[in-house]
């Protein structure tokens, strides 16, 4: 009896455990206080960039906002905007207005509000609705051959885009096996590259950011990038 009644509370408690990192966005994780607040910050320090029409940064609402987050816990929001925004000063704000900023994002993405403020220490255990297969607007990775011709840079003989979580730069460890990455066949327009990669044309790269495209062309607007030791000399 003793054996029967310890598998029931295991059973339990991984019940329990499965309900808790199924917790989603739908679910009320803010609340309408904390939102206002996140839309005075966003007035504040983001809307020159992303405002509509005319902004020189994608719009944060909407199907662009679903497949770019698309099956991301929170977390991955929150890193993503402390890493590339404000676009002059990324990782000025505290993490707590950092937080702030996610739940107006939520809100204006139509998620609803709840009781309880968002905390930081709630954003990895709340996830986005998932949307599977398309890479439109989603967080990628690639690696390529950098080049530039004038003020426009490219990512060429670049592999095919994989969905990434971490919009920063890879570290020493996952650089090193990207080195040994066979190179590809896809051209990639790098957007918002505001400081110049000095002595990286024609050096491999690995660089992350959101896929878009124009017209025919693939486009990557970026978080990251990092130089690898190979070079794309022929």
């Amino acid at each position: 009896m003793r054996l029967i009644g310890l598998v029931v509370s295991i059973g339990v408690l991984v019940g329990v455990g499965v309900l808790a990192q199924e917790k989603t966005v739908d679910q009320g994780v803010y609340t309408s206080a904390q939102a206002a607040r996140g839309a005075k910050l966003f007035e504040n320090n983001c809307t020159m960039c992303h405002r509509e029409p005319g902004g020189t940064a994608p719009n944060l609402a909407g199907e662009r906002f679903s497949k770019s987050f698309s099956d991301a816990t929170l977390q991955s929001v929150f890193t993503t905007i402390k890493a590339t925004m404000p676009r002059n000063a990324p990782g000025s704000l505290s993490d707590s207005e950092y937080v702030d900023l996610v739940t107006h994002l939520l809100k204006i993405n139509s998620y609803a509000d709840g009781m309880n403020e968002l905390a930081l220490a709630d954003l990895s255990g709340i996830k986005i609705p998932g949307q599977t297969g398309n890479l439109d607007f989603a967080l990628v990775q690639v690696v390529g051959c950098l080049a530039q011709a004038g003020r426009v840079w490219t990512l060429s003989k670049a592999t095919d885009p994989m969905r990434t979580r971490e919009p920063e730069a890879p570290k020493d460890d996952a650089a090193a096996q990207l080195d040994g990455t066979p190179l590809g066949e896809r051209t990639y327009r790098l957007q918002q590259v505001y400081s110049e990669p000095a002595g990286w044309t024609n050096q491999k790269v690995v660089a992350k950011g959101f896929l878009t495209k124009s017209g025919t062309e693939d486009r990557v607007n970026i978080t990251s990038m990092r130089a690898l030791t190979a070079s794309c000399a022929n």
